[in-house]
């Protein structure tokens, strides 16, 4: 079975049913809600919905639908935690090139699960030490 790692805005996008999410990303997230893809959250995916809700700039039933998600479909949205391989991974990802500590910890974790990133964070995807699909 596939897996993937999800950056924060393609989660956002893909609950919300936003056109900006690309096709190939579409159809990742469409997989795993049938059981086909697995996908890998970050934690810190998660604080940044909260953050995000809390500023009003995506809806808190965003935060609760994802909860759900989870909840419900548990072996294909699998949160993960902050553990020693993507602590270790995380050294790697060049503070000067991705200077975000939220997208340094998503890459890493990518990079820790050897897994694509589902992203169109331009910083990123220039980085080029994680695989990313968008």
């Amino acid at each position: 079975m596939n897996r993937y790692v999800t950056d924060t805005h393609p989660m956002i996008w893909a609950l919300s049913d936003d056109p900006r999410l690309s096709s190939p990303a579409k159809s990742v997230f469409v997989e795993a809600d049938t059981g086909k893809a697995i996908i890998i959250i970050p934690p810190i995916v998660i604080v940044e919905m909260i953050y995000l809700s809390e500023k009003g700039r995506i809806p808190l039933h965003l935060v609760d639908d994802f909860m759900n998600k989870i909840a419900q479909l548990g072996r294909s949205y699998r949160l993960t935690l902050l553990g020693k391989a993507v602590i270790k991974a995380l050294r790697q990802i060049p503070r000067d090139q991705i200077p975000e500590m939220p997208d340094r910890i998503i890459a890493a974790t990518a990079k820790a699960y050897n897994c694509p990133l589902i992203t169109r964070d331009g910083m990123i995807t220039s980085f080029g030490a994680v695989a990313v699909l968008w």
